[in-house]
């Protein structure tokens, strides 16, 4: 180990070694070209600034020349004539288009200029009096010499250099005199021009600045940066008495190499590289040979090691004996690890006779047949414990007289296990032990598939528990489990042993009888299951009573496919629960017809709420001393094309599907805006009732509680909600929450059908009622039958004593109202008084009431 970790070091330090040397000798070659590259870049651009500058020389000294020419006329001439001066203004300019103007100042004041045209405002300019220009001119008539300023922007445009020369004339003493000044404004852009600073190559970066004075001066032609560049060439410029300073120079990225240090970088990785494989590749040479010694060693470890994990063994068998085994075969199959070699009765010697014979069997095939054996075998240990082995085997060596098996043996017992627990979990349920819906499903799809080849008939019972949820509720969910376990241990003792029972979801059960000859062997088993689940079951100490309701359903007679025969039986036990639940039931047809015509219309019912379909209706309610209207009750219609559907059709579909609260909550936001709109046209504003659903109070799902966000929101409409005594029964926290709620925001709750439930009197004290309602089956009889008589009696004197207001529904003939008046009844609603009106007819009807 050490050794080897050594040689990679070495290997590694000699990479690290030829890297450096690579690196070294690749920058000192980078470094003398980039070097190189820049003194020619350098020289370049020293050349052509050279010519810039002699450019830029020649031309501002050719027009300097000129105003030098002027101030010799005027030295010579200094009796010109205006006509004079014009001709010779008028020739020097048509040489030099550079030259702007021509003006003459004797006694530093303007008198003479060409062309006169645009600079008649210059005529009479003193300069002395010219805070801008009186220095400038003075440094002229001081030195004696040509000055040059600029470059100015000029009045008429455009930027321009000033060039101004002292004009000195003969006198009678010996020092000359001075006459006045000369000056021309030399065209910038001109002088640019013609010294090719306007078409300088693209790559080349150019610059002009004043100099003089120790101060350097901004640049005026090209970028200031480029003084500052450090390969930057700077020259002296000078023309007429002034001095300039040119600069340039070339980008950074000509100065890079470009091209030719990628090149140059990318060989010597190339070099670096080569020279790394072929000392890799000496180094690979040198450690083969030492790998090699070790193959041999580390592959019987692993060897051993993979044995041992995944308890596969190997063997060999030649000539009627296992010549070869390894330890994991010997310890598989309890063989001293100290023999060499082991014939078949003793590699079998701790099997049981049957498996050593099987196990014998499938190698003396394997021989025989000369092919590959590939077999999971069941074996058994003479002490009686079970193992399965994966035994394997291909032929080798075959010759005339002699074949040889080279095999592997795995254990693999714990797989099976696993397996074996993989498949009880998909098939049974965990609780009961029952097979599952799926393992049902299978088994009474091969029945029928065999029912069809003999033509025999199948019965299918769909079994639920009775009143199961107050189990769970009251006991616990584990009394209810040990419930579900009794039960389905009653269910599986009433049923042949060629029968079949599952657990198809929660509480309910469903069973597959074969081969039923007669309905009669059906009727028999479901009263057996009927009769043992009305035995009492003790759970948790206590007495429970848990009935069912057992729907049934036959192939070929209600169905010939498992999904319908399962339908029907389930519809079948749905008719049980609706007559009374502890009794079984036959499928009829005409439960199919009512199954299938409820689908239908829930499928309509969920359109027209979609839709916006519904719509609706106003039930009057007055007050019944004085026949004032004072509120109504919103009834929900449904339009359809075959005519209106009756709520006792849809409501009961739609409490059943969990569409009620998107009913409820369509009604109180339709009824609360037309109520709204209506009261603010009535001098008394009428209350508004609607019916809930129980559903509804729970308040587990957005319908709901935007429902009670409504009415916590209404501040205008008084509002009742009629709720049923069921509702009050169960007396849940949640409803209690929410009714005091209600009440907290103003919300009246009313008692609706009052009398036909349990009617207690602690209702009242236990619940924020404010009104309740008497049933239209009480109200129909009142002085027909007695004892409706009385209880409505009863009714409205328990109301007045308890501070209760009562109204009356079903109100249909006038005796009826009048005996309900005198009983001092507070207010009726019903067909006496008025059906359920539209939105429209409803509003004729209070305004014709008023």
């Amino acid at each position: 180990m050490i050794n080897t970790l050594v040689k990679k070091q070495s290997l590694l330090l000699s990479l690290l070694v030829l890297a450096a040397i690579t690196y070294a000798l690749q920058s000192s070659i980078e470094i003398r070209y980039l070097a190189q590259l820049r003194a020619e870049q350098s020289q370049a651009v020293s050349e052509r600034l050279g010519a810039i500058r002699y450019q830029l020389e020649s031309e501002l000294t050719n027009n300097l020349s000129l105003i030098n020419g002027l101030a010799a006329f005027i030295a010579s001439y200094p009796d010109f004539t205006e006509e004079q001066y014009r001709l010779y203004a008028s020739t020097v300019m048509a040489r030099e288009p550079a030259l702007v103007n021509l003006a003459a100042a004797p006694g530093l004041v303007v008198r003479y200029i060409y062309p006169i045209a645009g600079n008649e405002a210059a005529i009479g300019l003193n300069y002395l009096t010219q805070d801008n220009q009186r220095d400038e001119v003075l440094q002229v008539v001081e030195s004696g010499e040509m000055v040059i300023a600029g470059p100015l922007d000029l009045v008429q445009g455009g930027r321009a250099f000033l060039g101004r020369a002292p004009v000195y004339v003969n006198s009678d003493d010996a020092e000359p005199e001075l006459w006045g000044i000369v000056s021309a404004p030399i065209l910038a852009d001109t002088i640019y021009r013609n010294a090719g600073l306007l078409d300088l190559p693209g790559e080349l970066a150019f610059a002009m600045r004043k100099a003089g004075n120790n101060v350097e001066a901004p640049a005026f032609f090209g970028a200031p940066a480029t003084f500052d560049a450090d390969s930057a060439v700077i020259m002296p410029l000078s023309a007429g008495g002034s001095q300039w300073e040119i600069a340039a120079v070339l980008p950074p990225s000509q100065l890079t190499g470009g091209n030719a240090i990628i090149l140059l970088r990318a060989g010597s990785v190339a070099v670096f590289l080569l020279l790394s494989v072929l000392l890799a590749l000496r180094y690979r040479q040198f450690e083969s040979n030492r790998v090699l010694k070790n193959i041999i060693f580390r592959n019987e470890r692993f060897l051993r090691a993979v044995e041992t994990v995944s308890q596969v063994g190997g063997w060999r068998w030649s000539r009627g004996q296992f010549v070869e085994l390894s330890t994991q075969t010997r310890d598989i199959m309890m063989l001293p690890r100290d023999e060499a070699s082991v014939d078949m009765e003793g590699f079998c010697y701790s099997l049981d006779t049957r498996s050593a014979e099987l196990l014998q069997h499938y190698i003396t095939q394997a021989v025989k047949l000369r092919q590959r054996m590939d077999q999971e075998l069941e074996l058994r240990r003479r002490e009686g414990r079970v193992i399965w082995v994966h035994m394997k085997a291909e032929v080798v060596g075959v010759d005339a007289g002699r074949v040889e098996l080279i095999g592997a043996l795995q254990d693999i017992t714990q797989q099976k296990k696993v397996d074996q627990l993989i498949e009880y979990q998909a098939n049974y349920d965990s609780l009961t032990g029952l097979p599952n819906r799926g393992l049902f499903q299978d088994r009474l799809h091969t029945a029928l598939l065999q029912a069809k080849r003999r033509s025999t008939r199948i019965g299918v019972l769909f079994v639920d528990l009775d009143n199961f949820k107050s189990v769970n509720d009251n006991l616990g969910h584990d009394a209810g489990d040990e419930l579900l376990v009794e039960s389905a241990q009653r269910i599986q003792n009433s049923i042949r042993s060629l029968d079949t029972v599952a657990r198809y979801s929660g509480d309910e059960f469903v069973a597959l009888l074969v081969d039923v000859f007669s309905a009669t062997v059906v009727s028999r088993i479901a009263d057996d299951i009927v009769a043992a689940m009305r035995k009492p079951f003790v759970i948790a100490g206590r007495q429970v009573y848990c009935s069912v309701s057992i729907g049934v359903a036959f192939y070929p007679d209600d169905g010939d496919n498992v999904d319908t025969l399962v339908i029907k039986a389930d519809q079948a036990m749905y008719e049980v629960k609706k007559s009374g639940r502890n009794s079984w039931q036959f499928y009829t047809t005409a439960m199919q017809l009512e199954s299938e015509q409820k689908h239908h219309l829930y499928n309509e019912l969920v359109m027209a709420i979609d839709n916006n379909q519904l719509t609706v209706f106003y039930q009057p309610i007055v007050d019944a001393a004085s026949g004032c209207v004072v509120s109504c009750e919103a009834l929900v219609r449904w339009p359809h094309e075959e005519g209106w559907i009756g709520p006792d059709t849809f409501i009961p579909i739609a409490e059943e599907r969990g569409l009620i609260n998107r009913i409820d909550l369509l009604v109180l936001r339709s009824s609360l805006q037309f109520l709204n709109e209506l009261n603010t046209s009535l001098e008394r504003p009428l209350a508004l009732s609607v019916n809930v659903s129980p559903r509804l109070l729970h308040l587990r799902d957005d319908d709901a509680q935007e429902w009670l966000r409504e009415l916590e929101r209404e501040t205008t409409v008084r509002v009742t909600i009629e709720i049923t005594e069921r509702v009050l029964v169960e007396d849940s926290d949640q409803t209690h929450k929410i009714l005091d709620q209600l009440h907290e925001a103003g919300v009246q709750i009313a008692i609706d059908d009052f009398g036909t439930g349990y009617s207690g009197l602690s209702y009242f004290s236990r619940f924020p009622v404010s009104s309740v309602k008497i049933d239209r089956s009480f109200v129909q009889d009142l002085g027909v039958k007695s004892t409706e008589t009385t209880l409505v009696e009863t009714i409205l004197l328990l109301a007045s004593k308890l501070n209760i207001k009562v109204v009356a529904e079903g109100v249909e003939t006038e005796q009826q109202a009048e005996f309900l008046r005198l009983n001092r009844c507070d207010f009726l609603q019903g067909y006496h008084i008025s059906k359920p009106l539209s939105e429209q007819d409803f509003r004729d009807f209070v305004t014709s009431r008023a």
